[in-house]
């Protein structure tokens, strides 16, 4: 699009422009790197696989720390993985999961919003390099970030050295950021005045102390697109039964004419909740969440429809990124990208009455939710911003298909007596959403009758008898459990054999 000259109007800055393969070699071993990215977009696409290829031919034994908004795409992410001696807060490259899984790598899986403002405090010792995708640098040497913002402000603001990517294929997001920094103790931390969704507190780019840049880089790469399938008719079915939940509260707590902001996470499920909610009666719509995806996308033409989103980030595939780019002055007008510290924070989900919607990996019947650990142990991603959002929403909605089906050709109930990993307990969810239906935890009720429910109204068929056992079966107490290991064990065989002879 633009040459490079044209996206650095500062002349100081301009004068540290040097090759890609020159700036990685002020990186040294055991440098502690904090990145800009968030869900594959605004991530140094450049700078990271440079990097990789640099320690490979001549410095194979460097290993450096990674911090990010949140996950990286594979292409960025993959190269870099075997020199990552620390991970954090969340990823999704299989490249990195092995290492984690071999121990060869300390991975922390930390909520978004915490880790942003630890970052900040120095909780994590400090940053050697911030490396930040901007889209602009301004004549003052400040930066206009690109599609995510992450924790790129808290990057260039602390890190001791900073590299900048200009990215000169990726439109200009001048006007898209609001941008403010958590205060640092003793300074006073001031309430957030934001009451609406469109409110700005902050900057429309990064200020920062522009002699901290011992670099500048050009990217012509785009961001590698998300890859989403078609809704499947189970997911259709699950975001129709959480639109028949949010109508349900509608009529009970006199919602008005106005739906509360939502938060929905990222993927297939999500994307077709968003699609059925744009189907739903509700109208002015407004979203107060981590990403703008794909589903969102539908909304932007649509003022009666529409009202506004804040976000972190933007996150597409190739046909919506093309839309997005087609709108793009009119998502500038709909669409605030803010630090995800403010993204994700629980005194402003709190305030503006959020309802959260995100997708488990499994739930059990008293509805605790395992968010990031297959079989209890082995990683995913992280559970991301599920839990900032989850304990201070106004609404929680779990939802998840009620099977899923493995590599090994079993499948498993999604609904189990107990989760093997607990990311957000039964305390914070209000509403757990199968294929199947809703089960509300919205009354005074036992964690028993509680479990009752959700194993009538959201288990799948073929499970529900073996979970109706176990919760007979397992004594008293409030929550019972097996304590009886030889009784856990004939009830595990039992269930692998539910597994394998589900009907196909």
């Amino acid at each position: 699009m633009s040459d490079i000259s044209e996206r650095i109007e500062c002349r100081e800055l301009l004068d540290k422009f040097m090759p890609a393969e020159e700036a990685v070699k002020l990186v040294l071993n055991h440098n502690r790197i904090g990145v800009s990215g968030f869900t594959k977009t605004g991530e140094p696409k450049v700078f990271l696989p440079a990097l990789a290829r640099h320690f490979a031919e001549n410095a194979p034994d460097s290993r450096v720390s990674l911090f990010t908004g949140a996950s990286l795409s594979e292409e960025v992410e993959g190269p870099i993985a075997p020199y990552l001696e620390e991970r954090a807060p969340y990823m999704s490259s299989s490249a990195s999961r092995k290492r984690i899984h071999a121990g060869e790598m300390d991975f922390a899986d930390i909520h978004l919003s915490a880790f942003a403002r630890n970052l900040a405090y120095g909780f994590y010792g400090d940053i050697d390099f911030a490396v930040v995708e901007a889209s602009r640098i301004r004549p003052d040497g400040s930066v206009v970030l690109s599609g995510s913002t992450g924790i790129s402000a808290e990057a260039l603001t602390h890190a001791k050295k900073v590299i900048l990517e200009v990215n000169t294929t990726i439109p200009d997001y001048t006007g898209f950021h609001d941008i403010a920094l958590p205060r640092i103790y003793p300074d006073i931390n001031w309430p957030i005045p934001i009451v609406n969704i469109a409110d700005r507190v902050g900057l429309p780019h990064v200020k920062f102390d522009k002699s901290k840049v011992v670099a500048v880089i050009k990217s012509d790469m785009p961001d590698y697109p998300v890859a989403f399938k078609p809704a499947s008719p189970s997911e259709i079915k699950i975001a129709q039964n959480v639109i028949d939940f949010l109508l349900y509260c509608h009529k009970r707590f006199n919602w008005g004419d106005k739906l509360p902001p939502i938060q929905s996470g990222v993927g297939n499920i999500a994307n077709a909740i968003v699609g059925e909610l744009y189907d739903s009666p509700f109208k002015k719509i407004r979203f107060w969440t981590e990403v703008f995806q794909d589903g969102m996308m539908r909304y932007v033409e649509d003022d009666e429809k529409f009202e506004g989103a804040s976000a972190t980030a933007v996150s597409f595939s190739q046909s919506a990124r093309d839309n997005f780019h087609r709108l793009f002055s009119k998502c500038r007008e709909k669409l605030v990208l803010r630090p995800m510290w403010l993204s994700n924070n629980g005194e402003l989900i709190t305030r503006m009455f959020v309802v959260a919607m995100n997708t488990p990996i499994e739930v059990d019947i008293f509805g605790h939710v395992n968010s990031t650990h297959v079989d209890g142990s082995k990683v995913i991603n992280g559970l991301g911003g599920s839990g900032d959002f989850f304990r201070h929403a106004y609404l929680s909605i779990v939802h998840t298909p009620s099977v899923r089906k493995l590599k090994d050709g079993r499948t498993v109930s999604c609904v189990m007596p107990y989760v093997r990993h607990i990311d957000h307990t039964e305390h914070d969810i209000h509403c757990v959403v199968t294929e199947r239906g809703f089960a509300v935890n919205l009354q005074i009720r036992s964690a028993r009758r509680r479990a009752e429910d959700i194993i009538e109204k959201c288990a799948h068929p073929h499970f529900q008898p073996i979970l109706r056992e176990y919760l007979k079966s397992a004594g008293g107490g409030n929550e019972p459990r097996m304590a009886d290991m030889d009784t856990m064990q004939g009830w595990w065989k039992e269930y692998d054999a539910l597994c394998r002879s589900f009907p196909t």
